[in-house]
């Protein structure tokens, strides 16, 4: 099963941010576990930095925001953004760009769902389902 993790489940999980990291930190441990095939977009690894550093401003905490987004790219798929996809993205009915981007670049990898626990996220027309971090983990019977 393929699986692109939306950047707020990623962050919950490495962030740690309460009360979604339980749910969030499940999800990775399934991948952990192999139970999916996990993918990210490129410019989510940007985000999840970002996010990661943020607030911060200084070297210590760019090293270790560095060395999580590392750990991350090490243990899942990470899918090219191309001008294409942005082009498809932009043609896409969502109000918000990044959800839009994640949609086309799941159907480009032939995911089989997408993880978010963003509401508009996950009730958006697209080709991809989008479902809750909780309604994973029941699928995969965790």
């Amino acid at each position: 099963m393929k699986v692109v993790i939306d950047n707020n489940v990623a962050i919950d999980a490495l962030k740690p941010r309460q009360p979604f990291d339980t749910e969030a930190k499940a999800v990775f441990r399934l991948f952990g576990a192999e139970k999916f095939e996990p993918y990210v977009t490129a410019n989510s690894l940007t985000d999840i930095f970002y996010v990661l550093r943020h607030g911060k401003g200084n070297e210590a905490s760019a090293a270790k925001a560095k060395s999580v987004v590392a750990n991350l790219v090490s243990a899942v798929n990470v899918i090219p953004l191309t001008q294409a996809d942005c082009a498809d993205a932009l043609d896409l009915p969502m109000s918000d760009f990044e959800d839009a981007v994640i949609a086309v670049c799941a159907g480009k990898v032939g995911a089989d769902c997408i993880v978010s626990r963003d509401k508009k996220f996950i009730k958006a027309e697209t080709a991809v389902e989008v479902i809750t971090p909780g309604e994973l983990i029941k699928r995969l019977g965790a």
